[in-house]
């Protein structure tokens, strides 16, 4: 490596291009059930590694799209994080009610409006952040795919892109969202473009000052906790989740569903309450708690607020009687209220034996007891037992 090469290669680093990763904020680091590997799947470079934990390897390319794929939020990229994204796009849109997204490799850097790694860095809190913040119309600009090293982060941003606009035919303020090719320009951009000035240099740097305190200003909503993870309830909640409910309100939704999504942010439940035994699993798992208990001494409640689940699966995993399923639509009403909707309302039965409190499952035929006295009164229904020879029988004890 010749010096020029060390010193661009420590300039690299010391910009923070490099992705950064908090283990404990990991579904694996959560739970010994979750085999989430989005983020190995999903990079470009095969730069994580999730051996003996999460770990960002020496040459990360500082891409974003872990930023995109992980549901809890456990990577961070300077200049790629949502908030910063937002902050500058809020500085634009001051100026004018368009705004062209393109990659750093892209010919059209010097006119974009905001630089990203690359394209599979959007997600639903940049995209829908942008449209809340008065966009018009959307453009995004593709850079040389064919040669650039992400080509295998594509697919997921074309699978991004079209749920972003499916979202966006739902919303009652939607917005225009194009897509063009490298050097590709939409008349309307290119008259835009000489409106705003021979000062787009100056702007540009003005903005980048200006940073998170002008995002806190024009979003007081929005603001808390945009560095990194809010608290919420003793629960760490990633940014997404929190931004989306204030995001889908201002941009107003309405009673119709759109088609669930296994990569999207958000998943509504079903509950069986049938095969619910009410074992809390599925609250105690939830990395979240977007599932939670509503106490009440005559009726198991069971509640989930939809903006909160971050579609990790934990919950199907960890119940045992498969009384949980994804339910094949998603409210953005449900996202926007942000308030818990009911799973399960189930009454307590009281056992005739024991007097304890418990729930009826599928399959039982209880005769009004619990589990336990179940089972002894089937050992008192049977009065013997084959000894361990196979010969004579033993009486049960009393």
């Amino acid at each position: 490596m010749e010096p020029l090469d060390y010193l661009e290669h420590f300039l690299y680093r010391v910009s923070g291009a490099q992705a950064t990763v908090q283990a404990p904020r990991c579904l694996r680091e959560h739970s010994g059930l979750s085999e989430c590997d989005l983020c190995v799947k999903n990079c470009p470079v095969q730069s994580i590694d999730l051996r003996g934990g999460v770990h960002v390897l020496s040459h990360c390319t500082g891409c974003g799209v872990c930023l995109a794929v992980c549901p809890v939020s456990a990577f961070d990229l300077n200049g790629a994080a949502a908030g910063q994204l937002l902050s500058r796009a809020a500085s634009i849109l001051r100026r004018c009610r368009s705004l062209s997204i393109t990659c750093e490799r892209s010919a059209d850097v010097a006119s974009a409006d905001l630089v990203l790694p690359c394209l599979a860095r959007l997600d639903e809190t940049v995209v829908l952040g942008v449209l809340a913040l008065g966009a018009q119309k959307l453009s995004l600009t593709r850079g040389p795919c064919g040669a650039c090293p992400y080509t295998e982060a594509m697919p997921r941003y074309r699978r991004t892109l079209d749920r972003m606009r499916r979202w966006s035919r739902a919303l009652s303020r939607a917005a225009e969202i194009t897509e063009v090719g490298e050097g590709e320009e939409s008349p309307e951009r290119s008259q835009e473009s000489k409106a705003v000035g021979p000062d787009r240099r100056a702007f540009f740097a003005w903005v980048r000052s200006e940073g998170m305190q002008l995002m806190a200003s024009l979003l007081d909503d929005f603001s808390q906790g945009l560095h990194g993870r809010r608290s919420v309830g003793g629960v760490s909640l990633p940014l997404r989740n929190r931004l989306l409910p204030h995001v889908l309100k201002k941009l107003g939704v309405g009673e119709e569903d759109i088609p669930y999504d296994p990569e999207g942010p958000c998943a509504e439940l079903l509950l069986d309450e049938v095969k619910c035994n009410g074992c809390e699993a599925c609250v105690r798992i939830c990395p979240t708690k977007a599932i939670v208990r509503r106490d009440d001494a005559e009726v198991f409640r069971l509640g989930l607020e939809v903006s909160r689940c971050v579609n990790c699966a934990l919950c199907l995993d960890a119940c045992i009687p498969n009384a949980l399923t994804y339910r094949q639509g998603l409210s953005l009403r449900a996202v926007a209220m942000a308030n818990p909707k009911v799973l399960v309302e189930k009454p307590y039965l009281r056992c005739s034996r024991c007097e304890a409190r418990f729930l009826w499952s599928e399959g039982v035929e209880s005769g009004r007891l619990c589990s336990a006295c179940h089972f002894l009164a089937d050992l008192e229904r049977s009065p013997t037992i084959p000894d361990g020879a196979g010969g004579a029988a033993a009486e049960i004890p009393e």
